[in-house]
């Protein structure tokens, strides 16, 4: 049994590096897919990938995101996969909290061959900006921190989505799917993911202005791409009265379901997080019963009629002035901090 992960990155260097050596502690094969990338990212990946053949690179290009991309990466790959091995949507700006052979082992119940994830959703707070504004912190050598010592903030949502499925050679995954079609029968447990998708302020600069960008040229995302502002999802920590309050209400994080439910909680690196437990991404349970009989068998033959990756697909490519538009942007802002 192996663990693939498939991965999309777009300027993820300040956070890559660690991410890469992280999945190296566990994973088989790791197949990437870079969108475009104007900082370092691209050249962190050729690094690690001469010094670990586990690393493939797919290409480069500047691709209009479309959730469903990773299924290029599995259409190119999938002649490495066995059945039984697990296939993993892997992220740059995520940890795993449990790592997934250890989960599998552990956690898992006979016949479970889809997992979802439970997130540590970690949080760029009102006073961390200030700290970098004032100068009391300098973001290139904090940088060089690693995220789990410079972030601490987080929130447990409400969300869940699929993370990772047990492969069999049937399966299907076309362009305009997210997953792959029946990927097979959840898991009652899901995985604990340490996510940092807010880590400074360039880095959410970069991101938010991305996808901004993105949005215009239709790109295939949330509601919460929309918002251009990053300072709008920096959340506002009042020390005066103990409290934390998000600024916005429909717009940016506030407009992707769950994403910003529960209280802000604080993280000390080494010590335990929260276990985190719910059934809401779970079926009936008569429906899971009855999935749990008629997936082994029928799943095969399901496959044989769903629609296939089409050989010809040609990724939407990001225009030219957009790329140097927005690179523009990025040096201008940086070289203000």
């Amino acid at each position: 049994m192996k663990f693939h992960g498939l991965m999309l990155v777009r300027d993820e260097a300040d956070v890559l590096a660690q991410t890469l050596t992280h999945l190296l502690t566990w994973i088989d094969w790791i197949y990437v897919l870079d969108l475009g990338s104007t900082d370092s990212t691209w050249e962190i990946l050729q690094e690690f990938s001469a010094k670990d053949q586990r690393i493939v690179l797919h290409s480069t290009s500047p691709i209009v995101f479309h959730d469903g991309l990773r299924c290029m990466l599995f259409d190119s790959y999938r002649h490495r996969f066995r059945d039984g091995d697990w296939v993993i949507r892997a992220d740059a700006d995520e940890f795993y909290h449990v790592l997934p052979p250890n989960f599998v082992r552990d956690r898992l119940r006979r016949g479970e061959t889809c997992v979802y994830l439970s997130w540590y959703f970690f949080r760029l707070a009102n006073h961390d900006v200030a700290k970098y504004e004032n100068g009391r912190v300098d973001i290139t050598a904090d940088r060089n921190r690693p995220i789990e010592e410079r972030r601490r903030y987080y929130k447990i949502p409400d969300y869940s989505e699929p993370r990772m499925f047990r492969y069999r050679t049937s399966m299907q995954w076309p362009i305009n799917a997210a997953f792959p079609f029946n990927a097979g029968y959840i898991a009652r447990e899901r995985i604990p993911i340490r996510h940092y998708p807010h880590r400074d302020p360039w880095q959410m600069m970069r991101r938010y202005r991305l996808r901004a960008a993105m949005m215009t040229l239709k790109a295939d995302a949330g509601p919460h791409w929309k918002l251009a502002d990053w300072r709008q999802d920096v959340i506002d920590i009042d020390d005066g009265i103990g409290g934390a309050a998000e600024k916005n209400e429909g717009v940016g994080l506030g407009a992707a379901k769950g994403h910003t439910a529960g209280p802000l909680l604080y993280w000390q690196p080494g010590t335990s997080l929260p276990e985190i437990y719910g059934d809401t991404h779970l079926a009936s349970r008569g429906k899971r019963m009855l999935q749990r009989l008629i997936h082994p068998a029928c799943l095969p033959l399901l496959d044989r009629w769903r629609p296939q990756f089409l050989k010809n697909f040609r990724p939407e490519m990001i225009p030219d002035d957009v790329t140097e538009q927005l690179r523009g942007i990025y040096d201008r802002d940086q070289n203000k901090g």
